[in-house]
């Protein structure tokens, strides 16, 4: 995959996020990056995996050793990055889903039949953490966790469609022989009606709801015995869409947030103290912005406390003469610093 070079001209901030590390499994990513910001105007996209920080690689990086590799960067920022691929994105996803027991390899209860036609193994959810408020305050330590998810589609109720003898004679998805007679058609196949049965109880089902799953048919009684998960929310069978979180299976109607109780859907969503959040919500609630130009603090921006308020580096500065005021000794009047030479000033 090809790698490239971004280099940003200090000093910070940069704008934009990390997602990922060696302590969650997963690749260093880009996962937002702030319009306007240093950031947006090079060739760096969200979804990149970055390969390197000023040159270390950041295989072994963990989430906070990567943030505080960025922020010790004290005039350019040098970022190799790798555009993002799919293969490999699925390969890590199945490795991490496998290991955490999200994603299962035993073999279910009787398979009867076989479709020619499988379909590819459903994608689960992207589970990553940009650990964003552990820049908001020295020494503070936060459960703050950033995912994205997306739902699984599985325990989809069906029904197989009767169809009169006629002049055409398909083949039986069973047996494989031609059909002469009535027959039925489900899952884009044709059947012989006594051999259209759950692949466990063996109960008909000509004229009954079925599901599919793992190229096999099941009565209702027998999937959600065997395969349908329990929702962490409201402790009953999930039939249908299926949404991973949090190590959990969920209704996509019961995975809401803690704020405003709407379903995250396939959108992003954040963690604070257990409880998780839309991305507006969670901005609203708990993000810190810069007093000074009202842009957030991101992840690898430089930042002061000061007049209890937290600002970026280069934000800190005089009202009046706008040198920077870092490191310095500063008055303040009506909420803004000052330097020492306008500690004074009338028109603030």
């Amino acid at each position: 995959m090809e790698r490239f070079i971004v280099t940003l001209n200090g000093p910070g901030p940069w704008g934009f996020r990390l997602q990922g590390g060696k302590d969650f499994n997963m690749p260093l990513t880009i996962s937002r990056i702030t319009p306007g910001s240093k950031a947006a105007q090079s060739q760096m996209n969200q979804g990149d995996l970055v390969v390197a920080i000023d040159g270390v690689n950041t295989d072994s990086m963990t989430h906070l050793e990567a943030q505080n590799k960025i922020k010790s960067a004290s005039h350019n920022l040098s970022l190799t990055l790798q555009k993002y691929n799919q293969n490999h994105l699925e390969k890590t996803l199945k490795y991490f889903l496998v290991s955490f027991g999200i994603l299962k390899t035993a073999p279910a209860p009787v398979h009867s039949y076989t479709s020619a036609n499988a379909e590819p193994a459903s994608r689960p959810p992207w589970v990553t953490d940009d650990s964003f408020s552990q820049k908001f305050a020295p020494g503070k330590t936060t459960t703050t966790v950033t995912k994205h998810i997306l739902p699984r589609a599985r325990g989809t109720v069906q029904r197989a469609e009767r169809f009169p003898a006629s002049s055409r004679t398909p083949l039986c998805g069973h047996c494989n022989s031609i059909i002469r007679g009535p027959f039925l058609v489900a899952m884009g196949r044709s059947w012989h009606p006594e051999e259209f049965n759950c692949a466990y109880c063996k109960t008909s089902l000509a004229d009954m709801c079925f599901v599919e799953e793992q190229n096999s048919v099941y009565c209702e009684r027998c999937y959600e015995q065997f395969f349908a998960p329990t929702c962490a929310r409201c402790h009953t069978k999930i039939m249908g869409e299926v949404m991973h979180a949090l190590r959990k299976t969920w209704h996509t109607s019961c995975f809401v947030c803690a704020a405003c109780k709407m379903p995250f859907g396939n959108s992003l969503f954040h963690m604070e103290d257990g409880e998780p959040y839309c991305e507006k919500d969670y901005i609203a609630l708990f993000s810190t912005k810069c007093h000074g130009c009202d842009f957030p603090v991101e992840a690898g921006d430089k930042f002061i406390e000061a007049l209890g308020h937290t600002w970026h580096d280069t934000c800190f500065i005089c009202a009046v003469c706008h040198v920077n005021l870092e490191g310095q000794p500063f008055y303040s009047k009506k909420d803004k610093p000052l330097c020492k030479k306008h500690a004074h000033a009338i028109n603030v």
